[in-house]
């Protein structure tokens, strides 16, 4: 008999597929170029940088300039917050009452989302660090809300796709 958690879905051991390693691997990779990027750039930066931009892209509050480090640390925070909550799929809410029988492929898709999300994320926060350095640096002087708008219609792609397969799987 399998263990099930306290919302009686089945709890189980499912080892990382090759996909959700490289997902991470990804999204390790997006952390490591904005730390790189920084520190290119790190001397040609001035006193003060852009922290804030509004919705046209232009900057719209300075800060110092170790704010620069803010996005790398919420991409590490996502990282981890994300790669531990993909321990415990038995406690997520599903679009389909999760069985015995559904529930593998239900937690193997529910983690493949979080590792898409999260890369997804992660990447839009470095593109938006590079941004934000290429402000500073003068070589652009607005950020692309175009480039936002894309990835957050990518973004809810992900999920759709996701609830699309996760319904499929239930059916047939």
């Amino acid at each position: 008999m399998t263990k099930r958690s306290r919302n009686s879905q089945p709890v189980l051991s499912i080892p990382r597929s090759p996909l959700e390693l490289g997902l991470e691997v990804v999204a390790v990779a997006g952390i490591l170029w904005g730390c790189w990027i920084i520190f290119q750039s790190w001397d040609g930066l001035g006193d003060r940088i852009p922290v804030h931009f509004g919705f046209s892209g232009q900057p719209d509050a300075w800060g110092n300039k170790a704010a620069i480090w803010i996005l790398p640390a919420v991409a590490v925070v996502f990282d981890v917050m994300w790669a531990v909550m993909a321990n415990y799929p038995h406690t997520f809410n599903y679009p389909v009452a999760i069985t015995e029988e559904n529930a593998r492929v239900q937690y193997h898709l529910a983690r493949l989302l979080l590792g898409w999300l999260k890369i997804e994320m992660i990447w839009l926060l470095m593109w938006i660090l590079w941004q934000q350095i290429q402000v500073s640096l003068g070589k652009e002087e607005t950020v692309s809300v175009g480039f936002v708008l894309a990835t957050i219609i990518v973004i809810l792609g992900t999920v759709a796709v996701y609830f699309r397969k996760a319904l499929a799987m239930t059916r047939g």
